[in-house]
């Protein structure tokens, strides 16, 4: 058995249990993705910067290294796409004040709309999908994946 802790107490959790977990939650992994790829389509960008301008929308800007860190992609490649969707003036670079040699990239007026309209798809859709759901368990599974998001980042960051 293997033993995972929270601040308040040792839970034992059996072998298959984590598989059967590490299973499903990798499934949905490949499920999500391929929402968004096929999003990604229908809005003529890929799938890269579709994942790019949602992290956008939550930070004020990237510098181009952390752009490559979470889309797991070379600098240079996160440059060619930072290159592309500034052709579409989706993003924008803004030199830093105190050091010009650091490039930070956020989204445009343009973008935060783009984003908007790929925002309803991806609520259209799940509205089409969890419509089956009761909303009780809805509630339910978004507290837990929140901490399972929560968790798994904290161990990221180890």
């Amino acid at each position: 058995m293997s033993t995972i802790s929270d601040n308040s107490k040792d839970t034992a959790i059996e072998p298959t249990t984590v598989s059967s977990l590490w299973k499903s939650l990798m499934e949905l992994n490949r499920q999500v993705k391929q929402m968004i790829q096929l999003m990604s389509i229908e809005s003529g960008i890929s799938y890269s910067s579709v994942c790019l301008i949602f992290k956008l929308e939550h930070v004020p800007s990237l510098k181009m290294n952390d752009i490559a860190g979470f889309l797991s992609i070379t600098v240079g490649a996160a440059t060619s796409l930072v290159d592309k969707l500034e052709s579409q003036g989706w993003i924008e670079r803004i030199r830093s004040v105190e050091d010009r040699r650091i490039i930070n990239v956020r989204l445009t007026e343009q973008g935060i709309r783009q984003l908007t309209e790929i925002r309803e798809q991806f609520t259209a859709r799940g509205e089409h999908i969890f419509t089956a759901i009761p909303q009780e368990q809805l509630a339910a599974m978004e507290k837990e994946l929140g901490k399972i998001n929560s968790i798994m980042n904290h161990y990221n960051q180890i």
